[in-house]
């Protein structure tokens, strides 16, 4: 990406059990191509289908509002890791 191109990110919100909303970073976009689409890179799915793409702030920007963070992962109902194995 040029420096001076807006750097994007990928997010899913997630409803915690607490009732708050959590977001997460689960992707980013990389600079546009000739023809003016993006390639965008996710890590991972999101279990809701939404995706949020917003601007990169660095962490001194995000200094002083509520954590980011996704509640600890929670199984889903009906599959457990050992069925894996």
């Amino acid at each position: 990406m040029e420096s001076n191109e807006k750097k994007l990110v990928v997010y899913t919100i997630v409803e915690g059990k607490d009732g708050k909303s959590y977001w997460v970073r689960i992707g980013r976009v990389f600079s546009p191509n000739r023809d003016g689409s993006y390639n965008i890179k996710l890590d991972a799915l999101p279990m809701n289908g939404v995706l949020q793409v917003r601007e990169w702030e660095p962490r001194d920007e995000q200094a002083g509002r509520e954590a980011r963070t996704a509640p600890p992962p929670v199984p889903h109902e009906g599959f457990s890791l050992r069925d894996l194995s």
